[in-house]
């Protein structure tokens, strides 16, 4: 991972298994729309094929290590749902490169993955400093209080976070083809 984005996610549940996120790159007026993630349980995530479970990543860590905030809620109001979130995956479609200066979105969508306890997935302490500073919150408090979260199973799935298992990820290839004539 060479870069890192900060991100803001609008989010809506569809049933106890699955939601569906508007990702943004800040939550003021001029945000953009960074991508889509979409959130399934880990029944779903089990129930996949073993292909399909490569494009999916963990969500246990962000949230154990006071990273997924939710600005402005009190921590003992959303420790319910975040315990819930913790045992959910993830699969983050960025359409939006705004962090390299891209002025509209540009290039094919990028396959995103979260954060990790390893490179490359570690955030730099800068970046989670200068993030609590702006929301008043401090990630080490909401790290401890956190601490006993768990995903109920013992662990993440093994499936889940196929780049930290041989440092490699996904990309999409754009490729010519000619369009099938359908009747409407």
């Amino acid at each position: 991972m060479k870069r890192a984005i900060e991100t803001h996610h609008y989010v809506t549940r569809l049933n106890e298994d699955f939601l569906q996120c508007a990702v943004f790159d800040s939550d003021g007026t001029n945000a953009r729309l960074l991508g889509v993630e979409y959130i399934i349980s880990y029944k779903i995530f089990s129930a996949l094929p073993e292909e399909e479970r490569k494009l999916w990543h963990s969500h246990l860590y962000e949230i154990k290590h006071g990273l997924w905030i939710n600005p402005g809620v009190p921590e003992a109001l959303q420790r319910s749902e975040l315990e819930k979130l913790a045992g959910t995956y993830g699969k983050f479609w960025c359409t939006w490169q705004s962090d390299r200066g891209d002025k509209i979105p540009l290039g094919l969508p990028v396959l995103m993955m979260s954060p990790q306890e390893s490179s490359p997935g570690l955030i730099s302490e800068e970046a989670i400093r200068a993030r609590d500073k702006r929301y008043d919150v401090s990630s080490t408090y909401l790290a401890q209080t956190r601490a006993d979260i768990d995903v109920g199973l013992g662990a993440v799935h093994p499936s889940a976070d196929h780049w930290k298992k041989n440092g490699k990820g996904f990309v999409i290839e754009l490729k010519e083809v000619d369009m099938v004539k359908g009747s409407m």
